[in-house]
């Protein structure tokens, strides 16, 4: 593998795990700064904490497929599989209740853009028989 993908590997696995821990930490005060105004009253410390422990689990197999890259396949995709649902999820709740967080570089560097990086790595690291 070559070191850039296992950079972005690394660093994928240390903003999730930063994420998660932060989540798992400090549940509401997390969510209080990224929910939007409107939402804030909706916080569930059960359901964020969880959210929390999904990143964590993300981290794991990322910061794992950087250090077995025989393995980086399919911990990418399990790591690509519940961060593209959660953007689904994120999708859904634009058309009904609007942006759920409170800036749209949340939306952008939080959600999409590691589920697009996830993404063109699992294409990169794909088995090629």
């Amino acid at each position: 593998m070559p070191a850039s993908h296992k950079l972005l590997l690394l660093f994928l696995a240390g903003t999730s795990l930063g994420n998660g821990l932060l989540i798992v930490l400090f549940p509401q005060q997390w969510y209080l700064c990224i929910a939007n105004p409107e939402r804030a009253a909706l916080y569930n410390a059960h359901f964020v904490t969880d959210v929390g422990t999904a990143y964590l689990t993300i981290g794991a197999a990322l910061a794992w497929a950087a250090l077995r890259p025989a393995f980086a396949f399919p911990l990418t995709m399990i790591a690509l599989l519940f961060s593209s649902l959660h953007a689904l999820h994120h999708l859904y709740e634009y058309s009904t209740f609007g942006n759920p967080t409170r800036h749209i570089a949340i939306e952008l560097l939080g959600i999409w853009g590691p589920v697009a990086l996830m993404a063109w790595l699992a294409w990169i690291l794909r088995p090629r028989h």
